[in-house]
């Protein structure tokens, strides 16, 4: 049986492809759980402001020509800040694609998204650990039918709620809180600096762990590759791992 001390709110974003850096949201679909039972369920068409490529359309169906007169994500921030700020979030492969698609896209419009703060629970997650497979899949196995409209983002948000609905009931081990959840799903390493594990902790010092740097600790690149730590200053990594890089170059 879920717990909840807080609301928890399932999503699934459409967007322009597949680089969460880069590409932008196009539809949102959302159902929120509060602590008293209660569902809140919302969807929107989003204008991203650039062209949609036709193999994202192809996929989702969406078209440049369906969201020319849809709202861009600034114009009903105040109707998402209730439901993604202050709240714990949920879905579908959330952890890796539509949580940092979505921290990018509220950074370019002057908000920030602190994932330090709050518990992930991904139903993709909970089924590699079960059985890896496709939300198709995780919905025949978990709910016992087969999911229609895939790719549309509120339909796959309802299928994911489903299937982790189902997990909860198929396996007794699963926890029953959010932030056990996340800790189920995305055991933290001892030696990690910050929720995503750009930075970690090796004997005593902060190293990169990731790309050409990986392994390098922060003080060795200040002296000798200062523009790398420019560059994450300026790309889009967190606000704790920017504010190592600035630690470590006196800023």
């Amino acid at each position: 049986m879920l717990k909840l001390t807080r609301p928890l709110t399932f999503f699934d974003l459409e967007t322009t492809g597949v680089d969460p850096y880069n590409d932008r949201i196009v539809q949102i679909g959302l159902i929120q759980l509060l602590p008293d039972g209660k569902k809140i369920e919302k969807e929107w068409l989003i204008n991203p402001g650039i062209s949609i490529p036709r193999g994202a359309s192809e996929i989702h169906g969406i078209t440049d020509d369906m969201v020319a007169d849809a709202p861009k994500l600034g114009d009903i921030i105040q109707k998402l800040q209730p439901l993604f700020f202050d709240v714990d979030l949920g879905g579908y492969n959330v952890k890796n694609f539509d949580i940092p698609l979505l921290i990018n896209e509220f950074k370019r419009i002057g908000l920030s998204l602190d994932t330090e703060k709050i518990a992930i629970v991904d139903a993709m997650r909970i089924f590699q650990i079960k059985e890896p497979r496709t939300l198709t899949a995780a919905y025949q196995k978990y709910c016992g039918k087969e999911l229609i409209d895939a790719h549309d983002a509120i339909a796959d948000t309802r299928a994911s709620l489903e299937v982790f609905y189902g997990q909860m009931s198929t396996h007794s081990d699963v926890p029953s809180t959010p932030a056990e959840i996340h800790e189920y799903c995305f055991p933290k390493n001892p030696n990690s600096f910050d929720a995503e594990g750009k930075l970690l902790f090796k004997n005593g010092q902060l190293t990169i762990n990731f790309g050409k740097n990986k392994g390098k600790e922060l003080k060795d690149l200040a002296l000798n590759d200062p523009k790398y730590l420019e560059w994450i200053l300026n790309g889009t990594f967190s606000d704790k791992v920017k504010g190592a890089v600035k630690k470590v170059l006196g800023y």
